[in-house]
């Protein structure tokens, strides 16, 4: 069946790269591959050898994600041209769980329960209403995972992660300018995918950690059913697609320079370029006023990117210890493919009070400064020239619970 162009513009954008960033501050945003908790068993399994005890950890984190475009878009079947903005705002809420096991004083086990769950809403009305969609999605991941230590200096960690999706899609299909109404199909699917990821733990001096993380692809293959219920109801219940997290390569080093003030930077590589296009099957959607079933290949043309950190640390007080950090995030998008949004500047601090020799709270909150990226796609069915902006907020709770 021959393949068109739906309006699937921000369909893999929208999922997988706030799932891939909207942790805990503390984690992503400092020393991602030398944390020394049990938030190691999905980070870098390799340093769960620095535990000395069983430890379980709950982690809450809440973002807001909100963009506003300004331009035009155009509907190329019928010449119509509208003008203005289009606002939206999505929600971000990942509850996760953490849990470390010394078995002796070579070995540690580890599990991670990280869920992340996403909901995106559009402005109504808006001019990119054919263009953009609702969506929601529920990721659920468990990371059965072990570190090793070989020796006082080098310490190896792997872990298998088994991730299992929910999501559900809901475009709307319409020709402005004409006299046929818009119509909106929704579209629900799951599937699991499998990844790995390996690392290694460096300690080459007192105070020195040097830790790196490889997480591999992980692919995703959903299948579900697509309705649409205007002009007259199609159901498809062969609807499916395969889709696939970009690779991830970590680098961190810690350095204290006192027993109470470190520094920790880190360099991460995003391998977003697997992305190239996307192939939905058996979607039901409209074509003028004539509802069907078809198939549709979304292009996205990811580039590579890179993640850059530095930040510290300082131990005020035997109790309490606060956090800071920097970070320079550039975008995968493409603005010629996608609604895109530009490469980002990230502050935030974290606090953190040790109630006692079991319980420690941490709080963080990190803000995103997004640069305006320029669009200007020319698609079958749009075009769509503008300017879209952007900003994020990222606040989280974490409780260390050690046993």
């Amino acid at each position: 069946m021959r393949y068109q162009k739906l309006s699937l513009w921000i369909f893999l954008i929208g999922l997988f790269l706030p799932l891939a960033g909207y942790a805990s501050f503390i984690e992503t945003t400092m020393g991602t591959a030398v944390v020394n908790d049990a938030t190691a068993a999905y980070f870098n399994p390799a340093a769960l050898v620095l535990l000395k005890n069983p430890q379980i950890i709950p982690l809450g984190t809440v973002s807001r994600f909100q963009t506003k475009f300004t331009g035009q878009s155009t509907t190329v079947s019928t010449n119509f041209t509208a003008l203005g903005t289009s606002n939206s705002v999505t929600y971000y809420y990942s509850p996760n769980i953490y849990f470390a096991l010394p078995v002796n004083a070579k070995l540690t086990l580890g599990l991670a329960v990280v869920s992340n769950f996403a909901n995106r809403d559009p402005e109504e009305n808006s001019i990119l209403r054919y263009v953009q969609s609702s969506n929601t999605i529920q990721d659920y991941n468990f990371v059965p995972s072990f570190g090793v230590k070989i020796n006082e200096k080098v310490s190896l960690g792997a872990g298998i992660n088994v991730s299992y999706l929910v999501f559900n899609l809901q475009p709307i299909s319409g020709f402005p300018g004409s006299n046929i109404a818009d119509s909106q199909s929704n579209n629900n699917s799951n599937g699991t995918g499998v990844g790995a990821n390996a690392g290694f733990l460096l300690q080459p001096a007192r105070g020195t950690l040097i830790g790196f993380n490889y997480r591999s692809v992980t692919t995703y293959r959903e299948s579900g059913t697509s309705v649409i219920n205007s002009p007259t109801q199609v159901t498809s219940d062969n609807y499916h697609f395969k889709s696939r997290t970009p690779a991830r390569s970590t680098l961190s080093i810690s350095q204290f320079i006192t027993p109470t003030f470190g520094l920790i930077t880190t360099i991460q590589r995003i391998q977003w370029n697997i992305i190239k296009n996307i192939n939905v099957y058996s979607v039901a959607t409209s074509t003028g006023s004539t509802a069907v079933i078809t198939d549709a290949s979304t292009p996205y043309y990811l580039h590579n990117t890179w993640v850059f950190t530095l930040g510290g640390n300082y131990q005020f007080t035997p109790k309490w210890i606060v956090r800071v950090a920097g970070t320079y995030f550039q975008s995968p998008d493409n603005g010629h493919y996608q609604i895109s949004t530009g490469n980002s500047y990230i502050l935030g601090a974290s606090l953190g009070y040790q109630i006692n020799k079991t319980f420690t709270l941490d709080g963080s909150y990190a803000h995103a400064f997004i640069q305006n990226e320029s669009i200007n796609i020319s698609g079958s069915r749009f075009l769509v020239n503008g300017s879209n902006q952007a900003s994020r907020d990222v606040a989280s709770l974490k409780l260390t619970w050690n046993l």
